[in-house]
């Protein structure tokens, strides 16, 4: 059944995409095996993106503070993605039991309206002396990041942390380690395929060694 579900959200996506346009990108994330992965996705060009390339962060928060069990979507938040900002949201698809087994993000390339504005507003300030008014979000605290593979989606998120808790990345202790796993474990970066192997990279240790410090951390 919740095959099926996701199989028709991919249909809905291509309908979509071709109702709205090159810009906008529609992509379906699949939850397989407790691990999300991107399974479908429309005008990726967007984002740069194609199938199997890690969820954003801001996404990812999303689902690990379960946030679908209260709301059905998060519409209109700020994406970033090269220099392109993005009018982004997602959609918890749920089966009917309530589970949550995938989503469906949609995100709108602002690039070419928001040249279009500017131009517009130039001749306005030329003739009215009008002042331009920036574009706002709904939500201009929620941003997200999105990377085109596992390693820039990782380094995204261990990087402000590294730097928030002043970790010597290169030489870290265990506690230092288990600080960090802790807080990418609350960000819910192990959700994601392959998550395990690109921190142990990132982190110059071993995947068994990522999966011992999993074990310690809280509500393992």
């Amino acid at each position: 059944m919740d095959e099926f579900l996701i199989e028709q959200y991919k249909k809905i996506a291509k309908f979509l995409a071709a109702c709205l346009g090159k810009d906008y990108e529609i992509a379906i994330h699949q939850i397989k095996n407790n691990e999300l992965e991107l399974v479908s996705i429309e005008n990726g060009d967007v984002s740069k993106r194609t199938i199997n390339a890690p969820l954003s962060e801001l996404a990812l928060k999303f689902v690990n503070e379960k946030r679908y069990e209260d709301v059905d979507y998060e519409a209109n938040y700020k994406g970033l993605t090269g220099k392109h900002v993005l009018r982004s949201s997602t959609f918890f698809i749920k089966n009917d039991k309530g589970k949550l087994v995938g989503l469906m993000c949609i995100n709108f390339d602002l690039d070419h309206i928001n040249k279009s504005i500017k131009k517009i507003n130039e001749e306005l300030s030329e003739i009215f002396n009008l002042i331009e008014d920036n574009n706002r979000f709904v939500e201009e605290s929620s941003v997200e990041y999105f990377a085109e593979d596992m390693s820039n989606a990782i380094t995204n998120i261990i990087d402000p942390i590294v730097k928030e808790k002043n970790l010597p990345i290169a030489r870290l202790s265990f506690d230092e380690k288990m600080i960090l796993i802790e807080e990418l474990k609350k960000q819910g970066v192990f959700l994601m395929k392959g998550a395990v192997s690109e921190v142990a990279l990132q982190l110059h240790s071993s995947e068994a060694s990522i999966y011992r410090y999993l074990k310690k951390t809280k509500d393992a």
